[in-house]
């Protein structure tokens, strides 16, 4: 059972979960959710990929989790590291084979974007300052453009993925804030340890408050209705005010482990917001 389980918790439940309602809340906002076998092949092909990715990350990211994140599966010796590797290939290959049902512009996206730039990614960018960042935050980005190839309507998908590139992108700096300590006795060159503490603090601080101001932009502009402003000032202006004000008067480390959870909220909050907006017209 414990080895079970092991498994379940590399994959990341949570984030599974989120992309499985990302999906589905892409599917309502351009009218497919009645168009079952793709939905389910969508959602097949972004579980196993995120899933496969998430595998691949810890397979590399062994030496710093054993200070960052000790409770891994890997780490605390659920899984070994050659099945950890086996299983990234079943998911990869699993989801590769659901995504060639989909139509030739989301299965060029899948093949060749998504995928090297996941390996990539965990092999070599992950420890460039910014520019891992920036990588992933284009990966979830991208979850709502492939929606939008996938179903053959990518212009409503573009504010969503650029809401969830700017809100990923606080919150991965926000992570490597946390994870400092590790990090650095690993040898990694992320933009805290490159650039010191409190200019990616001040950094997280500048991109928060973009995003907070950039969010509000399709209501005034009346593209989603006050529908959309109402949850996204709770759950994404807030939480985005919260880190702003907790960064000011406590540039620490804890800190960045609180705004951290504060930021999944705001992420999955946003992603409500959209499908209430759009779901409701202007």
């Amino acid at each position: 059972m414990k080895v079970i389980v092991g498994y379940v918790r590399i994959l990341r439940p949570i984030n599974i979960i989120i992309s499985v309602i990302t999906v589905l809340i892409c599917a309502d906002i351009l009218n497919e959710l009645q168009n079952t076998p793709l939905l389910i092949y969508t959602i097949m092909t972004v579980v196993l990929f995120i899933g496969g990715a998430n595998t691949f990350n810890d397979v590399h990211d062994i030496n710093t989790d054993k200070i960052n994140k000790p409770y891994r599966p890997i780490v605390c010796g659920d899984i070994s590291m050659r099945s950890a590797k086996i299983y990234f290939i079943i998911l990869i290959l699993a989801g590769v084979g659901f995504c060639l049902f989909l139509p030739v512009q989301a299965v060029l996206i899948a093949l060749l974007i998504a995928i090297p730039v996941m390996i990539l990614y965990s092999i070599k960018f992950k420890s460039k300052p910014l520019l891992g960042n920036l990588l992933i935050s284009f990966l979830l980005g991208l979850t709502f453009l492939f929606c939008g190839f996938v179903f053959g309507n990518v212009f409503p998908m573009i504010i969503p993925a650029s809401l969830a590139f700017f809100l990923t992108l606080v919150r991965e700096l926000t992570k490597d804030i946390e994870d400092y300590v590790g990090d650095n006795k690993s040898g990694l060159r992320t933009m805290p340890i490159v650039f010191g503490l409190n200019r990616s603090i001040k950094l997280v601080i500048f991109l928060a408050l973009v995003t907070g101001l950039l969010s509000l932009i399709p209501y005034f502009i009346n593209y989603y209705s006050w529908y959309y402003l109402i949850p996204l000032t709770l759950g994404v202006e807030l939480p985005l005010a919260l880190v702003v004000v907790s960064f000011m008067f406590s540039p620490t480390i804890l800190t960045a482990k609180k705004s951290s959870v504060l930021l999944k909220i705001a992420t999955i909050m946003g992603i409500i917001s959209i499908h209430v907006g759009a779901t409701y017209g202007c």
